[in-house]
């Protein structure tokens, strides 16, 4: 999915890429998208634990404000925008029907089994998006070295699966993921957790020392380390050594969806602003796209996200009342609404791996975060 640059890219002005630098685009911008959700994982400490379940309050602005609201801002970065339908139309459509049909015939035949497929993608969705963030930093600083790529991987990856697996040791706190039923594909022995933590703790210790000798040779990139500390700390919190649901709904969701958020509209913004006038620019997007208008950039997502919530409590769930009503389904309808309703968020675990490839297939991305030009080593 390479192709040439979009239609109007040029008279946008695609820069051949900044200076290499520490940091994606400063350090005010980059640094706040892992202030924000530390801060709110440090309050969600001090907060009673909901024995139970998650308060209305909490699911609104935990899961809806951010990390639903992220999914719907995939729309930005292709549906809505007429260069990239035309230039992908492929990958934008046909993974939709092909998406839709696999989740209903697995929900037809298991809801439960449909929920933990689901919830296993959802973790290699959310921790290869961290190892995006630190890609980024590597491209961005102009390492190209396979060791310590190969290194930042390992350490990035141990990081997450390592509690993932220190999770499956523990079979009484129960695979709850998205909480609907889902369960553990395997389960692991209570006396492999030393195990666990002493790859663990081998690995952070390579790479620490790695990144020590990077200081002194004066090629140690800050927001890459930044990264890496947020992601361990979010695995282990969230999924292994912390049992209280609003500080993992915290550490996971909101550092997944935070940035995310916050590097589409960075992509938009920089895509479309000023092009109001540009010939066969989007009325809409290029209107969104001014920098003052970031609130409506993001209310558009967030209108979407509380529909799709209150439309799965009305038809699915009955648990917050958001719609209403509560409407009974159940057989092969069923398993059509649930399809049907996660079609955003399954369609976005697989379009990611797409929209933000580093192999200059997104010039858009390249230029929006002065990239290397197109065709430069992925990091």
């Amino acid at each position: 999915m390479t192709g040439a640059p979009a239609p109007g890219e040029a008279a946008r002005g695609a820069a051949p890429g900044a200076p290499p630098g520490p940091w994606i685009v400063s350090p005010r911008f980059d640094l706040a998208l892992l202030a924000a959700p530390a801060l709110a994982t440090a309050a969600a400490f001090a907060l009673p634990n909901p024995r139970d379940g998650v308060p209305l309050w909490a699911f609104l602005l935990l899961v809806v404000a951010f990390d639903v609201a992220h999914v719907w801002a995939t729309l930005y970065l292709g549906y809505l925008d007429p260069e990239e339908r035309a230039r992908r139309r492929l990958l934008l459509f046909l993974p939709l029907p092909l998406v839709f049909l696999a989740a209903f015939r697995l929900h037809q035949h298991s809801p439960p089994l449909y929920w933990t497929v689901l919830a296993y993608v959802a973790i290699h969705h959310f921790a290869a998006q961290q190892w995006g963030f630190v890609a980024l930093y590597r491209l961005r600083a102009g390492d190209r070295d396979p060791f310590d790529r190969g290194l930042d991987k390992l350490a990035l990856w141990t990081g997450a699966l390592g509690p993932v697996l220190w999770w499956h040791t523990r079979p009484e706190a129960g695979f709850d993921w998205f909480g609907h039923g889902e369960h553990f594909l395997f389960e692991l022995p209570p006396a492999l957790r030393k195990d666990i933590a002493a790859v663990m703790l081998g690995v952070a210790v390579a790479w620490l020392a790695r990144q020590a000798a990077l200081l002194r040779l004066g090629r140690l990139a800050p927001g890459k380390v930044l990264w890496m500390v947020a992601a361990w700390a979010s695995w282990g919190l969230g999924v292994a050594w912390i049992d209280h649901p609003l500080v993992a709904l915290a550490c996971i969701n909101l550092l997944h969806g935070i940035p995310f958020l916050a590097l589409v509209w960075r992509r938009v913004n920089h895509r479309w602003e000023g092009a109001d006038d540009e010939p066969g620019a989007p009325r809409a997007l290029a209107w969104l796209a001014q920098r003052r208008r970031w609130l409506a950039f993001y209310g558009l997502l967030l209108a979407l996200g509380l529909g799709e919530e209150a439309l799965w409590d009305g038809l699915v769930w009955h648990r917050y009342g958001l719609l209403g009503v509560e409407v009974q389904l159940a057989g092969a309808l069923e398993s059509a609404v649930v399809a049907l309703l996660a079609l955003p968020q399954t369609a976005h675990y697989l379009l990611d791996g797409f929209l933000w490839r580093l192999d200059g297939s997104n010039p858009d991305l390249d230029a929006a975060l002065g990239l290397p030009p197109r065709g430069a080593p992925r990091a």
